[in-house]
């Protein structure tokens, strides 16, 4: 992979299908990924611990849509419709008992608004630029109590995506492709059967 424009769409194809492209595309979502979490309860036992998030108009929240995957609704959907029988056969005199099980698996997943929240004011108010120079409508930062910012969550069933202090952020287009990604498919399933 070269760099260079393809000279047509079956070689656009070949390319976006080839394994270097698919290992590279997994390589930069997992090196973005890993400075942030995506939360949905307060991490911090502390009372007090100020975080800071972006706003919009009106003084609210700087949200992105994040998928998440929703593993507790796939163990009960794969409990419920499990199906375990017996079936018995005779040959001749022999009388052959087995059991058979058939797995039942779904992906379930979701997709919340994503509150971003910063613990370095710096870290935050670099990103809210970022996100002004894009266009994208960030008109601040407001500092907050992490309790709090989880207890809105909570109320707007959205999710917080974390990004710790030190770790740099993906740009905002590859945060939005990263959060909205799913993190798995059911063809990676196929493996496990």
């Amino acid at each position: 992979m070269d760099g260079s424009i393809p000279g047509s769409s079956d070689e656009f194809v070949r390319r976006v299908s080839s394994r270097a492209y698919d290992m590279r595309r997994h390589l930069k979502q997992s090196i973005d990924s890993i400075s942030y979490d995506v939360l949905e309860t307060n991490p911090w036992r502390e009372e007090s611990k100020p975080v800071y998030v972006l706003t919009q108009r009106e003084n609210q929240l700087w949200t992105m849509k994040t998928r998440r995957n929703r593993s507790e609704v796939e163990k009960e959907l794969g409990l419920l419709f499990s199906k375990g029988g017996k079936w018995k056969t005779e040959i001749g005199n022999k009388s052959k008992q087995s059991r058979t099980t058939t797995k039942f698996q779904m992906l379930v997943e979701d997709i919340r608004e994503g509150v971003l929240v910063f613990e370095d004011e710096n870290d935050a108010v670099k990103y809210c630029d970022v996100l002004q120079g894009g266009g994208q409508g960030c008109e601040g930062i407001a500092e907050i109590e992490a309790s709090s910012v989880f207890d809105i969550c909570s109320k707007m069933r959205a999710l917080a995506v974390l990004f710790r202090r030190g770790r740099t952020p993906p740009m905002p287009e590859n945060l939005q492709l990263n959060l909205r990604a799913r993190k798995r498919s059911l063809e990676d399933q196929e493996d496990l059967i």
